[in-house]
C-alpha cells in the first residue's frame, strides 16, 4: 500500500474514545515515564524513555491531548542504541469518577484514549518518518492532601502504538510494527486555584442550627425576630412578638392571601402552604407526592445549595401550619457513578433536608428520609439536562388521621 494512501486512511479513521481530568476547565500537562515492550521483530532491548503532554478539556467528559514520547532502545548486535520519537494528537474520553462505599479502594476515573501521529525512528543512524496509530486504556486518581484538592492527577496507561513501517528501515521485512507501551505520571491542571480548598470552618454552639450529616458542620441560623424565619431568608426581619407571619417572615395581612393559594387569609385553614402544593377546598395540603429540582446540592456531596434553602423553608413553613402532616423525603441521583455509591449519596442528601426542617421547628418524628439512589430517575440519563432532573428530592406528604370521637 503506497504510504500516503495509508496515511490517508489513518487521518480518516474515527478518533477512540476520550479524558477530561477532574474539575478541569481549561488546559492541563502530564509528564509520563515510560517503558516499551518491543515488537519481536526489531533488533533490539526493550525501550525506556518519557512522554510530555498538553491537553484541553472538552466539556465534562472529553478532551485532546498533543503528546511527545521520546525513548531509547539497546541494540543487540553492538549494545548501542537506537531511537524512537512519537508525535501524537490523541482524542480521551472518560466514563466519570467512581466512588466505592464502602471507601475500600480509591476514587478512580477510567479513560480509553486514540491518536494518530507520526513515529520519527533513528535506528542503526538511519532516520525514517512513519505514519502511526496508537489505541490505549488508563486511570487517573485523583490526588488530595487533607482538605485540599489541586486538581493533580496519578495517571496510569497502557498503549499499543501501530506503526507503518513500508520496509525502508529496519526490520526490512517488516510492513508493520506493534510495540506496546506502559506509562505511569502526574497530570496538573495550568490554572492554580487556592479557593478549591474543602476545610470547613469550626463548629459552635448555637439555640437554632442545621447539622450536615457528611461533614458533622453544623450552621447555626439566627432568628432575631423570633418569628420562625431565619435572618438570611426573612424579608420582614423585625416583625412584632406574636405576629402570625407567613412564608417570607412577613405578618400575615387580614383579607390576603399570603400564601398566593387563591384562598382568603380569613378563610385559609393553612395560610402558609408552601407554592406548588395541592390543598383542599381548605387551603390545606392534601396527600401528595412533590418532585423538587431545586432541592439541590454542591457536586458530589449532601451539602444544601442556598437556593434549596430558601425551598426548604417554605416546605417547613407550610408543616408549621399543618400539624397533621408527615412527610417522607426521598433522595435521588443521576447513573453517573456507581450504583452502591447513588445509593449511599441519595440516603444522606435525604438526611441532611430532614436535618435542615428539623433545624426550622420540625419534629424529627414528622420526618422520614429513603434514598432511591439512580433506581428510579424521571427521565432517562442520556444528556446532562436530563441527568440534572434526575438529581432531585421527593416529598411524599401523608395525613395523620384525626383520633376518632369518643
Amino acid at each position: 500500500m503506497p504510504r500516503a494512501l495509508l496515511l490517508a486512511t489513518l487521518l480518516a479513521a474515527p478518533a477512540a474514545m476520550a479524558l477530561s481530568a477532574d474539575d478541569h476547565r481549561g488546559y492541563y500537562f502530564a509528564g509520563f515515564a515510560n517503558y516499551e515492550l518491543a515488537d519481536g521483530a526489531r533488533d533490539a532491548d526493550n525501550g525506556r524513555g518519557f512522554q510530555v503532554t498538553l491537553g484541553r478539556a472538552l466539556g465534562e467528559h472529553n478532551a485532546l491531548e498533543l503528546s511527545f514520547l521520546n525513548l531509547k532502545r539497546d541494540r543487540d548486535i553492538d549494545g548501542r542504541a537506537d531511537y524512537k520519537s512519537v508525535f501524537s494528537l490523541d482524542y480521551v474520553r472518560d466514563f466519570g469518577l467512581q466512588r466505592f462505599q464502602p471507601a475500600l479502594l480509591p476514587d478512580v476515573k477510567p479513560y480509553l484514549l486514540g491518536s494518530i501521529g507520526g513515529v520519527l525512528e533513528d535506528v542503526r543512524g538511519d532516520k525514517h518518518l512513519h505514519p502511526a496509530l496508537n489505541l490505549g486504556a488508563g486511570l487517573l486518581f485523583p490526588l488530595r492532601l487533607g482538605s485540599w484538592d489541586w486538581g493533580w492527577g496519578l495517571r496510569t496507561e497502557v498503549k499499543g502504538l501501530v506503526q507503518y513501517n513500508d520496509r525502508e528501515s529496519e526490520p526490512a521485512n517488516k510492513d508493520f510494527l506493534a510495540d506496546v507501551h506502559f506509562q505511569i505520571g502526574l497530570n496538573i491542571p495550568l490554572v492554580w486555584n487556592p479557593g478549591r480548598s474543602t476545610a470547613l470552618p469550626p463548629s459552635r454552639e448555637c439555640a437554632l442550627s442545621v447539622v450536615d450529616p457528611v461533614t458533622g458542620r453544623r450552621d447555626c441560623l439566627n432568628d432575631a425576630d423570633r418569628d420562625g424565619v431565619v435572618d438570611d431568608s426573612d424579608a420582614c426581619p423585625a416583625t412584632p412578638d406574636g405576629d402570625r407571619v407567613d412564608a417570607r417572615g412577613c405578618s400575615l395581612v387580614t383579607g390576603g392571601d399570603a400564601d398566593s393559594d387563591g384562598i382568603a387569609d380569613p378563610d385559609d385553614a393553612c395560610p402558609a402552604t408552601a407554592v406548588g402544593l395541592k390543598i383542599d377546598a381548605r387551603g390545606c395540603a392534601i396527600e401528595q407526592t412533590l418532585s423538587l429540582q431545586a432541592v439541590s446540592f454542591e457536586s458530589g456531596s449532601a451539602v444544601l445549595t442556598g437556593v434549596a434553602t430558601e425551598v426548604l423553608n417554605g416546605i417547613a413553613a407550610s408543616l408549621n401550619g399543618q400539624d397533621n402532616v408527615s412527610l417522607e423525603i426521598g433522595g435521588h441521583t443521576d447513573d453517573t457513578a456507581s450504583e452502591a455509591y447513588n445509593l449511599k449519596l441519595s440516603q444522606l442528601r435525604a438526611e441532611a433536608v430532614r436535618q435542615y426542617l428539623i433545624g426550622r421547628g420540625i419534629d424529627g418524628a414528622r420526618l422520614t428520609t429513603r434514598g432511591y439512589g439512580e433506581a428510579r430517575p424521571l427521565v432517562a440519563n442520556d444528556s446532562d439536562a436530563n441527568r440534572a432532573i434526575n438529581r432531585r428530592v421527593d416529598f411524599k406528604l401523608q395525613l395523620t388521621p384525626a383520633p376518632a370521637a369518643p
